[in-house]
C-alpha cells in the first residue's frame, strides 16, 4: 500500500515541477518543510506566521494527547505514517525526538492523538497550496506589470 501511495505522490511531484514557475516551486517546498514557510518567502509574514502556528499547534496537540508516541511513519500506522509525510520537517523531527519512545500502556486518547497529528500534517498541504495560489497570482500581476510595460 504505501509503495502505491509512494508512488502517486512522486508522479504528482513530477507532475508538479514540470508545471509550475520557479517562484511557485519554490514557495510550495518551503511550505511543505516549513509551514508557513512559503507565505515568509513571498512576503506575507502574517498570514505565514498564522498558519504556520496552527498547523504546528494541531500537530502537537496531537503528539501530547498520545504522551508522544505516535510520530512513527510507516512502523506504527502506515496509514498515519502516510499522513505524517506531508508535515515536512515537523515530521522528521518529531521522528528523531521520539523515535525511542515506546507504546508502554494504553492511552485512551492514543488514536485520537494519531487523528490529531495527522490532521495537522495534511492541513499542511492547504497552506502549501494557498502559498502556491499567492505565487501565481503575484506570477499573473508581474506577467501584465511586464505586458503594460512593453506596450
Amino acid at each position: 500500500m504505501f509503495e502505491k501511495a509512494f508512488i502517486l505522490c512522486a508522479a504528482l511531484l513530477a507532475w508538479f515541477c514540470l508545471r509550475a514557475e520557479k517562484r511557485q516551486r519554490i514557495a510550495v517546498v518551503l511550505a511543505w518543510l516549513i509551514p508557513g514557510g512559503g507565505h515568509f518567502y513571498l512576503g506575507q509574514k502574517r498570514r505565514g506566521i498564522f498558519l504556520g502556528s496552527m498547523v504546528i499547534l494541531v500537530f502537537l496537540v496531537g503528539m501530547v494527547l498520545a504522551d508522544f508516541r505516535n510520530i512513527a511513519p510507516l512502523t506504527r500506522h502506515p496509514i498515519w505514517g502516510i499522513a505524517h509525510l506531508f508535515g515536512g520537517l515537523m515530521t522528521a523531527i518529531a521522528t528523531a525526538a521520539t523515535s525511542n519512545l515506546m507504546i508502554v500502556r494504553d492511552s485512551s486518547y492514543y488514536h485520537v492523538g494519531c487523528l490529531y497529528s495527522g490532521i495537522g500534517a495534511l492541513l499542511n498541504v492547504l497552506v502549501a497550496i494557498d502559498a502556491y495560489d499567492i505565487a501565481s497570482k503575484k506570477s499573473e500581476e508581474n506577467s501584465a506589470t511586464t505586458q503594460e510595460e512593453v506596450a
